[in-house]
């Protein structure tokens, strides 16, 4: 009666059956097996069940025990567990359909694992054992020395697989299989894959340096070193690195591409430190990444020796999974303030960390195993090594024309720190010479002064007193053309469009022009007045009397006093011209060269007073107005001629 009311009640009817249900070991059920007709199969679509050995102790017996037992697990992809020490062990069921091939190839993927071992049963019997990866030796069944394929005769009908990873790297397996026929395509492909990518490799490596040197950049040198690590890495996985160098074992070169893997790393690390070397917003704290990134790398090293490269690189994959995330942050809140080149720069992180990522996710095992995504470590290589290049070559260009433009402005500053330097020591050396020239006449002036004081007093001194006024006035006459001289010289606006035209008779100019001389420098001037020349200029009366007058002027100076200067002025449809010619001993080759120098005085006659301003302000002003000077010289005297266009009439 105890145990009818005890199972009356349904709660504990479920909770005894749920029970009993759970002690009673799982019946094994068969899954549909693999048919193999004449095409290749690639196992990455829930064919296969795994079974994780954490110790590496179970053979095929207890493997296929613990399938019966319902313990291998169902997988809707390929093999992705991540970095892991344990080994794998995975079951398939096959058949082999009437009339297909009899012999088979097995193709494992990436190139870079360790051990895989096929064990191949039929009624629980094992019938065929085939072993592939780096780190084992199966002459009878491999079909290529560096390629993880290889092949055997299978029997028709139903069949069980067992295949046993063993790997010090991520546990990722793909595994294909394709009738014999196609299996030297498939090796073909593979080589072709693995030649192109190195070719690409390393011709990136070799333009870099290329630049490097050429260019004089540390940065190219950082990118050449971590490319050079990225190319052993994969001459290592793919076993090239075995046939250049026969005395290396499989497990030194399994040791050194966990070293290369990881100074790689190091080295991307450096590369992108150097790479974002500018200042920006959070740069302490993306600083502080790269350390513990290196560090991490440095650690990995350690840990490889040690024989502990997994556990290393489950860590360290982690972390560089999410490293691009935490550095590109600080990046875009400071995007608008960067330059052109440094937005490259940190585009080069972004892509690469994309890159990064979609691998990092592969490798630990949260992407799935297809025979598509086996090829992304290899795609992503290529990928983010072709990015680098053009964003880094591109950056640099950038850089070099940034610097280039600096340069320029750099050498205008200098152009114009040296021109205004050269117009103060003029300025300078004019305001000495100023000095000088002036302090003459002014002596002149005080001593003219003085002796007409003293005159007063004496009787008959009328002429002494003359000739004292005269010099006075001629003194007073020499600081007024110095002055006009020195003010004509500091107007920057001598001329323009915006002046007004004005009106002259040039005759008339001429004239009093002349009149400004000495009596002795008017009996010297040869001019046949002409009739009435009326033009309009946009220049103001007193500049041109000072154009006339300074040609005059350095015509009487430079040439003997018995000698005449001859002047002439006239109009043409050209515009209107002045010509002054004396009768000196010419100028040579060097004081033509130089006459309209700033404070240039011919050595010839280096007693005349005078500023050396007269011709090189008639060249400044005809410069500004559109007009020119013409100088022929010879043994005969000098000729002087000045051209300017008239301006339409008011």
């Amino acid at each position: 009666m105890l145990t009818l009311r005890m199972y009356a009640s349904p709660w504990r009817l479920l909770t005894t059956l749920l029970l009993l249900f759970a002690s009673v070991p799982p019946v094994w059920a068969d899954a549909p097996a693999v048919q193999l007709n004449q095409g290749a199969l690639t196992l990455d679509k829930g064919q296969l069940s795994v079974l994780e050995d954490p110790l590496g102790t179970l053979d095929w017996q207890q493997a296929l025990a613990a399938q019966r037992a319902g313990r291998f697990k169902p997988i809707p992809f390929a093999l992705g567990q991540g970095y892991s020490t344990s080994a794998f062990w995975l079951h398939v069921r096959l058949e082999r359909l009437p009339g297909s091939a009899e012999k088979w190839a097995f193709s494992s993927s990436p190139a870079y694992l360790d051990k895989v071992e096929y064990f191949l049963l039929q009624d629980g019997q094992l019938f065929d054992r085939l072993r592939a990866g780096d780190l084992v030796d199966d002459p009878e069944h491999d079909l290529h020395h560096r390629i993880a394929v290889v092949g055997t005769r299978l029997p028709e009908g139903g069949m069980e697989m067992l295949v046993r990873l063993e790997t010090t790297s991520t546990s990722v397996l793909l595994i294909q299989i394709l009738p014999w026929s196609r299996h030297e395509a498939l090796i073909e492909g593979r080589v072709l894959g693995e030649g192109i990518l190195i070719g690409i490799l390393v011709v990136i490596l070799v333009i870099n340096l290329l630049n490097g040197i050429w260019l004089r950049r540390p940065i190219f040198f950082y990118f050449v070193a971590y490319e050079a690590s990225m190319l052993a890495t994969v001459l290592l996985s793919n076993g090239f690195v075995r046939d250049l160098f026969p005395h290396i074992d499989a497990y030194q070169q399994n040791l050194i591409m966990q070293l290369g893997v990881l100074c790689s790393g190091f080295l991307a690390f450096v590369f992108f430190w150097r790479l974002l070397d500018f200042p920006f917003r959070g740069k302490r704290w993306v600083n502080g990444l790269f350390i513990v990134g290196i560090m991490h790398s440095m650690v990995g090293i350690i840990f490889a020796f040690y024989g502990r490269y997994p556990e290393a690189m489950a860590f360290i994959n982690t972390y560089v999974s999410v490293f691009p995330i935490l550095v590109s942050v600080p990046l875009l809140l400071s995007w608008k303030r960067m330059d052109s080149e440094q937005r490259f720069r940190a585009g080069g992180l972004f892509v690469f960390g994309v890159f990064v990522v979609v691998n990092g996710l592969y490798t630990i095992g949260l992407m799935p195993v297809t025979v598509g995504t086996v090829y992304i470590a290899p795609i992503m290589i290529l990928s983010f090594q072709l990015s680098l290049h053009f964003i880094l070559v591109f950056s640099v260009r950038k850089s070099e024309s940034t610097v280039r433009d600096a340069q320029r402005r750099a050498e205008l500053s200098s152009r114009e720190v040296a021109l205004e330097r050269k117009q103060r020591l003029s300025h300078e050396m004019f305001m000495a010479m100023f000095s000088h020239e002036v302090r003459t006449p002014l002596a002149v002036i005080d001593n003219s002064t003085q002796s007409l004081d003293m005159l007063e007093q004496m009787p008959d001194s009328s002429h002494e007193r003359v000739k004292r006024y005269t010099r006075i006035r001629d003194s007073v006459q020499r600081i007024d053309q110095l002055l006009q001289m020195s003010l004509l010289r500091g107007r920057a606006d001598l001329t323009g469009a915006d002046v007004e035209v004005q009106e002259y008779d040039l005759g008339e100019r001429l004239q009093a022009v002349i009149e400004t001389f000495d009596a002795r420098a008017r009996q010297r001037i040869r001019w046949h007045e002409a009739d009435e020349l009326r033009v309009g200029l946009r220049l103001p009366a007193s500049i041109l009397e000072v154009l006339m007058r300074n040609l005059i002027d350095n015509a009487l100076k430079y040439s003997p006093d018995e000698q005449p200067v001859d002047v002439s002025l006239g109009v043409d449809p050209e515009g209107w011209y002045f010509t002054v010619r004396d009768y000196g001993a010419g100028m040579n080759e060097y004081v033509r060269s130089r006459i309209f120098e700033r404070h240039f005085r011919a050595a010839e006659r280096e007693s005349v007073p005078g500023l050396g301003l007269g011709l090189f302000v008639v060249k400044e002003v005809l410069d500004k107005c559109g007009g020119h000077i013409d100088v022929h010289s010879g043994n005969e005297g000098t000729r002087m001629a000045i051209r300017m266009p008239c301006a339409p009439h008011a």
